[in-house]
């Protein structure tokens, strides 16, 4: 049923909005089968695998590392080297192996973990504070910009070349967006957003 309420707030309604893409935003790729290698279901939930897996990976190994001082045991050019090493997983992408779900979960685990040894390798350089946060600085934005590109073509190639072609108003991927938007009577901004595409397209 949809919600009737006369006078809603801005605030109720961008709650509402957010309610709506919920699932997107855990799994941030459309709900289609083209991206279902993309995301671990966890209960009724669906999380995006690299996000999920990958950066807590990292987050947590750092932690782990620091806590108990294994960095302080560990030469810094063999936590970087190693780091390399694990992160290289990355390039299993190319070669489609990262399909199987279960290789793709080790492979952002290690991306994790490899991102992880890499940071503390840089912190442990025998440089001041301030240049090894400027190593860490320029290091992870060149890594974290070429995943993203990386991830970001990956996303508009698979959509490219689905039959919907980015129509976000017929794509099944949106369906429960759509669904969502239309039951708390809202305006359906997916098809808002495509039609904002195509007349940008045609300036």
């Amino acid at each position: 049923m949809k919600i009737k309420e006369k006078k809603r707030s801005k605030l109720s309604e961008t709650f509402l909005v957010i309610k709506s893409f919920g699932s997107f935003f855990l799994r941030h790729h459309p709900e289609c089968e083209n991206f279902k290698g993309h995301a671990i279901k966890i209960g009724k939930y669906e999380f995006c695998i690299g996000c999920f897996i990958g950066y807590p990976t990292s987050f947590i190994t750092i932690i782990i590392l620091g806590v108990f001082k294994i960095n302080e045991s560990i030469p810094s050019n063999y936590l970087i080297i190693f780091g390399i090493l694990f992160m290289s997983t990355f390039f299993l992408s190319f070669t489609g192996v990262t399909k199987i779900k279960f290789i793709k979960i080790i492979q952002k685990i290690f991306i994790g973990f490899g991102s992880a040894l890499i940071y503390w390798g840089i912190f442990s350089l025998n440089f001041s504070d301030f240049t090894n946060y400027v190593i860490f600085f320029l290091v992870f934005t060149i890594l974290l910009t070429f995943l993203n590109i990386y991830h970001a073509y990956g996303l508009y190639n698979t959509c490219k070349n689905c039959e919907s072609q980015f129509k976000w108003g017929q794509c099944s991927g949106f369906k429960a967006v759509r669904n969502k938007l239309k039951k708390y009577d809202l305006p359906n901004l997916i098809v808002d957003i495509e039609f904002r595409s195509k007349s940008k397209k045609e300036k």
